[in-house]
């Protein structure tokens, strides 16, 4: 079944429209689910359509995807010495938390006005929230450190399969001070008070691992039709079955026991959704050639801009939305004009993403 179809040499080292596809997907989920947050409390997000945007498509579809992308990314770019990519580490390490800082003053501006304790709370929580770019931003490092150590992507994906098995034992944990707290919560789930890990490296570097291998697996493959071919429905049966079982038992990334099990994903949490971003990036590498050229170049670029877009998008949700929409006005609207005010912010925050500074 695979004889000839991979090569020794790297055979297929040109743009990837599967991964530009999943990346898309992922930013377009990442945005419609931050909408709906600064709009929904925790019960309202456990139900309905609300539920399956926020978990299914949010939580497996979107974040997961995302990561194991850039793990393909990684693969695929040209600058991977370790000093670039500690470099990269650094800047998006350093953005993730001035975007912090950005995101939290509506809350604090809301509080001041005497809005609500409520808003002090999220004030704390977003400032000291370690999100997906300082997570990108460690990931980067920890990629740099080992290609300094000359490690090969199996290697790579063992350290991924490592950390998620220490992460699976270390999640929800309290180190017993503010400051280990503060120290920790980057590399272990650790939700604290207002002291939260969203994306500890532990639970999540396996993604960008796994992309990574993978990345340098299919930039062997002679016959990436053909690949696809046998994945797409593998990945698609596995990945059903899966979500069917957590989901019916509310077990793992679904238990109702703990919500932060949502973020501090066990390793077959962790497979589920790896299988979910094969899916994805299978079914765009079929769907895009056939779509016409306008829509691929968007794609192509909204991938291309991805971390810009994810940067705007956060001001428009934290001040229109959270800040005007749910804290000056309480507003509850609809899913449909939700989605549609979360797909503007797409828009809008694509096209900014392109304009030259």
């Amino acid at each position: 079944m695979f004889a000839g179809l991979f090569s020794k040499e790297e055979v297929n080292t040109g743009r990837q429209w599967s991964f530009d596809f999943a990346k898309f997907i992922a930013i377009v989920g990442m945005v419609l689910v931050h909408t709906f947050i600064y709009i929904w409390d925790e019960d309202g997000l456990e139900q309905g359509f609300q539920y399956r945007l926020n978990n299914i498509y949010g939580g497996v579809l979107a974040a997961p995807v995302f990561m194991f992308a850039m793990g393909v990314g990684v693969a695929y770019s040209r600058r991977t010495d370790g000093r670039t990519m500690f470099l990269r580490g650094i800047k998006l390490f350093v953005a993730g938390y001035l975007l912090n800082a950005v995101r939290c003053l509506p809350q604090l501006l809301l509080w001041k006005a005497g809005y609500g304790e409520q808003h002090y709370d999220w004030f704390v929580e977003e400032i000291n929230l370690f999100d997906i770019l300082p997570f990108a931003g460690i990931a980067f490092m920890l990629f740099a450190l080992l290609r300094w150590m000359k490690a090969s992507p199996t290697v790579i994906l063992l350290v991924g399969l490592a950390l998620s098995v220490f992460g699976t034992f270390v999640r929800s944990i309290d180190m017993g001070s503010t400051a280990l707290n503060m120290l920790c919560y980057p590399f272990i789930g650790i939700h604290v008070g207002e002291i939260w890990s969203s994306f500890p490296l532990a639970n999540w570097f396996i993604f960008v691992a796994a992309g990574y291998w993978f990345g340098k697996l299919i930039r062997r493959c002679n016959d990436m039709d053909y690949l696809f071919a046998l994945l797409v429905p593998a990945t698609g049966f596995i990945f059903t079955v899966c979500m069917i079982y957590l989901t019916t038992h509310e077990t793992g990334m679904f238990s109702d026991i703990n919500d932060d099990y949502f973020y501090y994903l066990t390793p077959f949490d962790s497979f589920v959704c790896i299988m979910g971003a094969i899916l994805v990036a299978g079914i765009g590498h079929f769907l895009m050639p056939h779509e016409p050229q306008v829509i691929q170049q968007e794609v192509k670029q909204v991938s291309s801009d991805v971390t810009r877009i994810y940067l705007i998008h956060w001001v428009f949700v934290c001040y229109l939305v959270g800040g005007i929409m749910d804290g000056v006005f309480d507003l509850y609207p609809s899913n449909i004009l939700l989605v549609l005010v979360g797909l503007a912010i797409l828009v809008v925050s694509a096209w900014l993403a392109r304009r030259e500074p």
